[in-house]
């Protein structure tokens, strides 16, 4: 094998380890740092339906509150109504980003928890001091990473509507019935806000930007590798071949010439000079010995 090949098979092998090794951090690096900019926006938009909450209660329900009684219930009253109406709107611009309020006991039954929301639920009331709770639900395709906080009843105004069917408004009770949401207690976690990311473009944008880092690296690994070959062909390979086929030549008789085109400096140089004397050294002795033989022959 060549020394050209030598050296670029050993630096491959390197290369490759080196490119497993840094594909792996890269990638790891990467998905963390999509997670954490999941993580935040989702944060974002939390904050943004408790912002939503707190503005139906202070600003809208007393003023429709105040509006003359028409006998109707007008939910843009109610605060998860307000968030949820608002932030569906918002999720039509950002479609990957799913916000819901989900309850154990809702008024609305299209509220009501899903079986592994029920768990939250239940981890949240198991727990006061827990503020949220992230991970992943759904599988394959359907994987989806959310983050979760509790809604609790901190509102005495809000037990109106929620203690008992008797207490609340005739026209809800017309409206979502009496059998869903009442019984609920002060300081009690009656639900849980939850926002929903599908996981596999945050793992299309990890992948895409390891194989931008992985193939940036082997670019510039492979012109590297050429420029590096074609420059040890040019001061090394040539340089030794001449040598060799000098050494070659003045074994078999020839006069071992070393071509002056081919580029002899530094140690080539010397060692070249080194097998010119050798030579002369050589010849020379093989005159004496044929010398000394001679004059042996001609005593008598």
């Amino acid at each position: 094998m060549r020394i050209e090949a030598r050296f670029g098979l050993i630096l491959a092998i390197c290369f490759g380890f080196g490119l497993l090794v840094a594909g792996y951090i890269s990638y790891t690096l990467a998905f963390r740092e999509a997670r954490a900019e999941v993580n935040e926006k989702s944060r974002v938009l939390l904050e943004m339906g408790m912002s939503l909450r707190g503005y139906t209660v202070e600003e809208i329900a007393p003023i429709v509150g105040a509006l003359p009684s028409d006998g109707a219930f007008h939910p843009q009253m109610v605060p998860s109504y307000g968030a949820q109406s608002t932030l569906k709107r918002f999720s039509g611009a950002f479609p990957d980003y799913v916000y819901r309020e989900t309850s154990l006991n809702p008024t609305n039954v299209a509220d009501r928890a899903a079986d592994w929301e029920v768990g939250l639920i239940r981890a949240f009331k198991k727990d006061p001091a827990m503020k949220e709770l992230s991970g992943e639900t759904g599988s394959h395709e359907g994987l989806r990473y959310f983050l979760a906080r509790p809604l609790r009843m901190t509102s005495i105004a809000c037990l109106q509507c929620h203690s008992t069917p008797a207490a609340a408004p005739k026209a809800m009770v017309e409206q979502y019935g009496a059998g869903n949401g009442f019984g609920w207690e002060m300081n009690d976690v009656i639900g849980v806000q939850i926002v929903e990311v599908p996981v596999l473009p945050t793992r299309a944008k990890a992948t895409n930007s390891v194989l931008v880092t992985v193939g940036s690296m082997t670019c510039v690994f492979v012109l590297s590798l050429t420029i590096f070959l074609l420059l040890l062909r040019h001061y090394v390979t040539r340089p030794l071949s001449a040598i060799t086929r000098s050494t070659y030549s003045s074994s078999v008789g020839g006069d071992g010439v070393i071509s002056p085109e081919t580029p002899l400096d530094g140690q080539f140089r010397d060692l070249g000079q080194a097998v010119h004397r050798l030579k002369i050294s050589l010849n020379e002795a093989l005159r004496l010995f044929e010398r000394s033989n001679g004059a042996d022959r001609n005593l008598p």
